[in-house]
């Protein structure tokens, strides 16, 4: 009996098909994917980024993913990474024993309107805490 040669099967193509089927279910559920989410995916399948199957993993697990590739997304990181010097400058303002009476107020009453008050509401990380929820919700 003469032997049939091996078909060998294509793996790479099946695999970039279902990625990009896992991709394109991505990007057409509003429903369970945030906005920022479906973005990167698009984006990283059109771009062909070799991180598009972490990027899909990651989020079928339920993590947001970020581009950080877009202009917009840049700016959003910038923003959010000046927040714990934000914080520690209006501590330290708030902590300061020369600060005066009217802006103590003024700085108290600002960090409390961001959230519930507490006792420490002049620590910086309790400031973080309320300038990042309140960065986001602007996001």
């Amino acid at each position: 009996m003469a032997k049939t040669p091996k078909q060998i099967p294509q793996k790479r193509t099946a695999k970039a098909h279902t990625l990009k089927g896992r991709a394109e279910a991505i990007i057409a559920n509003k429903r369970r994917y945030d906005s920022d989410t479906r973005e990167a995916i698009f984006n990283a399948m059109v771009k062909k980024h070799a991180d598009l199957a972490e990027c899909v993993t990651r989020a079928e697990r339920g993590e947001t993913i970020l581009d950080l590739t877009s202009e917009e997304a840049q700016e959003r990181v910038e923003r959010l990474q000046g927040i714990p010097t934000l914080a520690a400058h209006i501590s330290a303002v708030l902590t300061h024993p020369d600060t005066p009476v009217i802006m103590y107020n003024a700085l108290a009453d600002a960090v409390n309107s961001l959230a519930a008050p507490r006792n420490h509401f002049d620590s910086a990380e309790y400031i973080e805490l309320c300038l990042r929820a309140n960065t986001k919700a602007m996001l």
